[in-house]
Formats: structure tokens, sequence, C-alpha cells
């Protein structure tokens, strides 16, 4: 199981700790293919849908698209 780990420690975060999370994401995502993008929201999503919705909004990308 690669995903419940990730997911404790995001539930652990607080919301000021997510929210650089999510910007330190979109960010260093840059210029990556949407297509990747896409897969890494949909691993974040397996971890905890929060964590996907958050890297999906940073990332200006809607989760019904999330692989």
């Amino acid at each position: 199981d690669y995903y419940s780990q990730p997911g404790a420690l995001f539930n652990l975060m607080s919301p000021a700790q997510k929210k650089v999370l999510f910007e330190n994401t979109a960010r260093n995502m840059g210029d990556a293919p949407r297509e990747v993008k896409l897969r890494h929201i949909g691993n974040c999503m397996k971890a905890d849908k929060a964590y996907g919705q958050g890297v999906a909004d940073a990332l200006g990308l809607p989760m019904s698209e999330a692989k």
C-alpha cells in the first residue's frame, strides 16, 4: 500500500501546512505536461480525496479529468 502513509501524514497537517503543500506542488510542477499533472492528482486522491482536490485546485485543473 503506497497511499495510506501519505494520507495519514496529510491528515496530520494543519490547514496552513496543507495550503503550503498545494502551492509548492503547483509551483514545482510548473510546465510539466497536463497528463503528468492529472496523473499526480489521481495519485494524491488515492491518499486522501481532499489532498487530490487541493492539488487540482492549485493547478487549476478539474478533478473530473484526474486519472
